[in-house]
């Protein structure tokens, strides 16, 4: 299994938009093939969020990880900015 992890910059002031796109984001990533499961947070003052998203193989984190890289128009019109965002093999799991 290969994880996505992005490290997000975020506009508290459009927090709201942001949770009202976050349901959006996350039902489309949950359609994608080779999902094992995916997690959004956010730190409590809004300025931070993590995200992790598990596939099964890295052919399809790879393809998810450059959909991500070639939406910047729209992260920035929803208030994110996108710090970093690595692709790792998961190594162990509970």
């Amino acid at each position: 299994m290969f994880a996505v992890i992005g490290d997000w910059r975020m506009n508290p002031q459009q927090r709201a938009d942001q949770t009202a796109g976050l349901a959006r984001i996350a039902g489309g990533v949950a359609e994608l093939p080779g999902l094992v499961k995916g997690y959004w947070t956010s730190s409590e003052d809004g300025r931070r969020a993590h995200t992790f998203i598990v596939f099964e193989d890295g052919v399809a984190a790879e393809a998810f990880a450059s959909d991500v890289r070639g939406n910047i128009e729209n992260q920035r019109r929803a208030g994110m900015e996108n710090v970093s965002l690595v692709i790792e093999e998961v190594s162990a799991e509970t």
